[in-house]
């Protein structure tokens, strides 16, 4: 299980991290994880989202096929066996048969069955996913399904062959496919849940989304806080060791908070930033204990607009001046 991994990626944004649960207060609580998040949620709705901050959330509540542990490596998550054919265009899963679906409030509602994984598919491209771009071109017949070359989605490369096997063909080989299945865009999603809910589905409500991964969600407040608790009947609930975790809201302003919310017990995990007043003393008091957390990675780029529509900025007044900077 990964569920340690999982939980720090959903509180930790700052340049430095004290992880000092290993020495503890005093009477800390050991089964619960309590820290801060600053990406606010802004839906749950993980087939047709992929921004950071929601799948922080997501991946604590809803598996995959496979999962990377704590090495990166991909390991089985909700399929428990895997092939592929010699010619490397057939991915064939086995579901684990443990695998359920489970409500916010701990009751169960179905088994994760195969086709779940093509009712996700057809679901995330039918309603635009921002992800899409992610699989549109690697699956078989997808992209003919996206523009409208062919309407009939069962010739695409998705099928349930049983409830417990589902095989994607893919339109060239990728080696690196496997990875793809830890895209919340190929999470599995229950048919009669997602009709039931309708426009409802993934909003910021716990009830809105069935539950496959080791948490629950208890409670989310906006610029608040975000509670998980541990579901019980989780097919790997013997490995999954905190069993409460509160999150709450940190917006940056107060740099020393972390820490002092630390120090007080709250906190199970503090954020500094180098640049805060104290940062040299925290350093000096925790220097066994601090990890460094690693630079973000961000690209960015410029769009010339050489079509423009608008000339307010420009000496161009007769239509014959504005078609000529037309491309």
């Amino acid at each position: 299980m990964t569920t340690k991994k999982r939980i720090l990626s959903a509180g930790l944004t700052f340049a430095a991290a004290l992880l000092l649960a290993a020495c503890g207060q005093s009477g800390s609580d050991t089964k619960t994880y309590s820290s801060t998040f600053s990406g606010n949620p802004t839906t749950f709705n993980y087939l047709l989202d992929y921004y950071a901050d929601n799948t922080a959330i997501i991946t604590n509540l809803v598996d995959g096929l496979l999962e990377n542990d704590n090495h990166g490596n991909l390991v089985p998550s909700l399929a428990e066996d895997w092939s592929v054919s010699s010619d490397g265009l057939t991915y064939t899963y086995k579901l684990r048969k443990d695998a359920k679906w489970f409500t916010a409030d701990g009751e169960e509602y179905a088994p994760v069955k195969a086709q779940d994984f093509v009712t996700g598919i057809k679901y995330a491209v039918d309603n635009k996913s921002q992800a899409i771009d992610l699989i549109q071109n690697s699956i078989k017949g997808l992209n003919d399904y996206i523009t409208g070359v062919d309407s009939d989605f069962s010739k695409v490369g998705v099928k349930a062959i049983d409830d417990q096997t589902v095989e994607y063909t893919l339109a060239r080989p990728e080696p690196y496919w496997n990875s793809k299945t830890t895209n919340s865009i190929l999470f599995p999603v229950n048919e009669e849940f997602l009709n039931s809910k309708g426009k409802d589905f993934g909003t910021l409500s716990p009830d809105s989304i069935l539950y496959s991964g080791p948490y629950l969600l208890k409670d989310f407040t906006s610029k608040s806080s975000i509670e998980y608790v541990k579901n019980p009947h989780y097919y790997d609930h013997d490995k999954v060791s905190i069993e409460h975790v509160k999150l709450a809201y940190f917006d940056g302003s107060d740099q020393e908070l972390t820490i002092r919310n630390f120090e007080s017990g709250a906190y199970s995990i503090a954020g500094v930033y180098p640049n805060s007043s104290n940062f040299a003393k925290i350093k000096e008091k925790y220097k066994d204990n601090i990890v460094y957390s690693l630079q973000d990675k961000t690209s960015w780029y410029f769009n010339f607009n050489v079509n423009r529509k608008a000339y307010n900025h420009t000496s161009k007044t007769t239509d014959e001046q504005k078609k000529s900077t037309e491309t």
